[in-house]
């Protein structure tokens, strides 16, 4: 039986697309990780530009505005020349961009400060700050808030702090010490790095554009390779096909010939001996039936050799003469195909081939009695399914004998892209699935005739 039904036409050139989806998508997400990358090192960058910035800030105030006022009598606590000093820092401290400003003797005392409670003090400074004294360093960093000279400094949560080394009018060193916001230096780098960002990343996406026409060559170029290799193997094809038929025509035409004319001569041979040679009658009988058991296996290897050509000759026609030999021993063959004129040839002539290894099987193992051959599509896949009722086997112990033909059928229908599968269990037969696509990703062999 017949079933008509629509197939999808394959679509062209589908790995050209692909390979560009993919250099699009793989672009896409090289962008997103360079974004990614571009912005935190940006952020560092700048966070880093905003702690030199702080830097800078601390040196010139210190040169500029507190160097002039350390003078002996500042070192001394007149309240005139801290009066002036004071006046000179809150100015400058207006902007709310510093903080905290502080004098130290190298001794640690506080020679001044904007928080006139610290004036006089002394504490115990750190190991690098002390090292400063007499130096051109500087040093700056996150402050932890957390010596006891910083117990005015609590309720701002996070401040830079920078030291560094100044000569009074007298040339004799202090220590400056200035606390920056960070929350603003901070939020300078943001600034900064988001400034920095777009431009990194236009440059990457000006780069990407101007690959794209270098993908899209080279994946051109590859898809011709790709053709010229696909046409270099149907030309091979072609010619093994060409030398097949050539044995299949040589076979037929003389020594299958040749054979059934010995069968013929030996029958006239026996018909004609005397009725005293009983012995060479039968032995004759024997070499007859030998001869016609040889053509029949010469027959069946010339179809072997050279399958029916499935660019004529339809495919529920090949099968159902597939099917001949099992009717001929009694057994019910049910074949059912769908209207295949539309499948490419390379799928028909692998679902022959399928077909014919199954039956081959059935007929040496499985002793069955009855076999349903279906082939059907389904979406953009054509499946084929034969199944028998005979003996079956274990899948967990599968028989041992080598199972060639099945193997280079696996081997066939995967590189298609196709699945092939056995399922059976002892006792309820076997059923043998092959399912191949139907869209160019799966055609690897299209048929062309050899032109010389």
């Amino acid at each position: 039986m017949i079933v008509r039904r629509a197939v999808r036409r394959s679509t062209p050139r589908p790995e050209l697309r692909r390979a560009v989806r993919y250099f699009l998508c793989l672009n896409a997400l090289a962008i997103i990780g360079v974004a990614v990358a571009v912005s935190l090192a940006s952020v560092h960058l700048a966070r880093e530009q905003a702690v030199h910035f702080a830097e800078h800030s601390a040196r010139g105030m210190a040169e500029w505005l507190i160097s002039p006022h350390c003078t002996p009598r500042l070192r001394a606590g007149d309240p005139a020349a801290l009066r002036a000093l004071d006046e000179a820092v809150r100015a400058r401290m207006r902007d709310g961009s510093v903080v905290r400003v502080k004098v130290w003797s190298v001794d640690g005392r506080v020679l001044y400060s904007d928080q006139a409670e610290l004036i006089g003090r002394r504490y115990e400074l750190a190991a690098e700050d002390r090292a400063l004294a007499g130096t051109n360093r500087v040093t700056a960093a996150i402050s932890e808030l957390d010596r006891a000279e910083h117990e005015y400094e609590q309720q701002v949560e996070r401040l830079v702090e920078v030291y560094l080394s100044l000569s009074g009018t007298d040339g004799e060193p202090v220590l400056f010490e200035a606390y920056f916001p960070a929350d603003r230096l901070e939020d300078d780098a943001r600034y900064i790095g988001w400034r920095l960002a777009p431009l990194a990343l236009l440059a990457i996406v000006v780069l990407q554009l101007f690959q794209l026409p270098l993908a899209l060559a080279l994946a051109r170029r590859l898809d011709h390779a790709h053709r010229e290799r696909g046409r270099l193997l149907e030309h091979a094809i072609a010619a093994s096909e060409l030398e097949r038929r050539r044995i299949a025509r040589d076979l037929h035409d003389e020594v299958i010939q040749d054979l059934a004319g010995v069968g013929y001569s030996l029958g006239a041979v026996e018909l004609h001996l005397s009725g005293g040679g009983e012995r060479l009658r039968e032995t004759v009988r024997r070499l007859s039936a030998t001869v016609q058991r040889d053509v029949r296996a010469l027959r069946r290897a010339m179809v072997d050799i050279h399958p029916p050509d499935l660019s004529v000759t339809r495919l529920p026609t090949a099968l159902n003469e597939l099917a001949e030999p099992m009717r001929a021993t009694g057994k019910v063959c049910h074949v059912q195909v769908v209207e295949t004129s539309e499948l490419p040839v390379n799928v028909r002539q692998l679902l022959y081939r399928s077909a014919r290894e199954a039956l081959r099987n059935i007929d040496k193992h499985a002793h069955a009695d009855r076999i349903d051959l279906t082939v059907e599509t389904f979406g953009d896949q054509v499946r084929l399914t034969v199944d028998d009722n005979g003996v079956g086997f274990d899948a967990a112990d599968p028989p041992q004998p080598d199972h060639l033909g099945m193997r280079l059928l696996g081997e066939a229908v995967r590189e298609v892209r196709g699945t092939l599968s056995v399922t059976s269990a002892p006792g309820v037969g076997t059923v043998v699935t092959v399912v191949l696509p139907l869209d160019d990703s799966g055609q690897q062999r299209r048929w062309v005739p050899w032109r010389r």
